[in-house]
């Protein structure tokens, strides 16, 4: 009878011991989980801030050398005070160029092409959404009086997919600021690859000169090379109110500041996407929509009111 009794005792011992180191695993296992989640959520907020890119690489395929055309995410054909502060972050897949020598042939021939024909109406042919375009050609050509820009050699050819888009990218040396000339290419309704004329040559709504000159208050859609700065005067002297971007037309010929709160989205987003860095670092290419203050005191101070994306400018999600 003892014995049994001790065994019994011994027993329950081992299943008390057993369930109370069960459970320890347990609340162990789960401590690990949490922590493992809350350390993902860390990197992700640190490796994709909002606006950033998430770069999915075939295997020995990546971006271009500090490529600044490619990211992009709504059409911002018409200002809307509702629509994001800042871009969503765009998911850039890099395809192989093996095997793809014919569709990289057949965009560097829409490119001669296009750049051998010296009338802009002879020009849409080669451009993507013709139609569309046509009217935007008209202004920038016929009323900004603009110019394309001098391509020099080819540095590079990529291929790439943007949110589900496919994009052929010849980068060309150049006179502009950031030293490149990156001519996107996109399939058009008869499969051929076509260039997107508005990232090609930087269309803005209003040329920099007649931005200066008219100094609107409603908002204008601008394209163009954008870098900190530490300007600050008239209406936004305050530096620690403000932040300050300078922002080069295309062609590097003229400039305006652009100023938005330091401590809102769009001061965050910009501090992190321009990597915090000087004033004289390789500026990035943005699509931006400003306006000037009313009764204006400079006119090459601008409200910054929305960023929709990079130059390309790709359909809504």
């Amino acid at each position: 009878m003892g014995a049994s009794f001790t065994l019994a005792v011994i027993l329950v011992m081992g299943l008390i011991v057993g369930w109370r180191h069960h459970f320890k695993a347990v609340a162990h296992r789960q401590r690990i989980t949490e922590l493992a989640a809350k350390a993902e959520k860390v990197r992700q907020s640190q490796a994709q801030p909002t606006g950033s890119t998430l770069v999915v690489a075939a295997p020995g395929m990546a971006l271009p050398d500090q490529s600044s055309l490619l990211l992009g995410d709504s059409t911002p054909l018409r200002y809307n005070p509702n629509a994001r502060l800042v871009p969503e972050t765009s998911v850039i897949e890099a395809l192989p160029l093996v095997n793809a020598g014919s569709v990289l042939a057949e965009a560097e021939q829409m490119v001669r092409g296009y750049m051998d024909t010296p009338n802009w109406q002879d020009r849409l042919k080669y451009v993507f959404e013709p139609q569309r375009v046509r009217s935007l050609m008209e202004d920038y050509y016929e009323f900004q009086r603009g110019v394309d820009p001098v391509m020099g050699a080819l540095i590079s050819q990529g291929r790439f997919r943007i949110d589900g888009v496919e994009i052929v990218l010849l980068t060309y040396r150049s006179a502009r600021a950031d030293g490149k000339l990156e001519i996107a290419l996109r399939r058009s309704t008869g499969d051929r690859f076509v260039i997107d004329w508005e990232s090609f040559v930087g269309y803005s709504e209003k040329s920099f000169s007649q931005l200066k000159t008219t100094k609107p208050s409603t908002p204008v859609l601008v394209r163009g090379l954008v870098q900190l700065h530490d300007y600050y005067n008239f209406e936004f002297s305050d530096a620690q109110k403000f932040l300050s971007v300078k922002v080069s037309a295309p062609d590097g010929d003229d400039f305006i500041h652009a100023y938005c709160l330091r401590e809102s989205q769009m001061g965050r987003w910009l501090l992190q996407d321009l990597d915090g860095g000087p004033k004289d670092a390789r500026p990035k290419a943005y699509t931006l929509w400003i306006n000037y203050p009313e009764q204006a005191q400079s006119d090459r101070c601008v409200n910054l009111i929305q960023i929709p994306g990079r130059w390309l400018i790709l359909p809504e999600k």
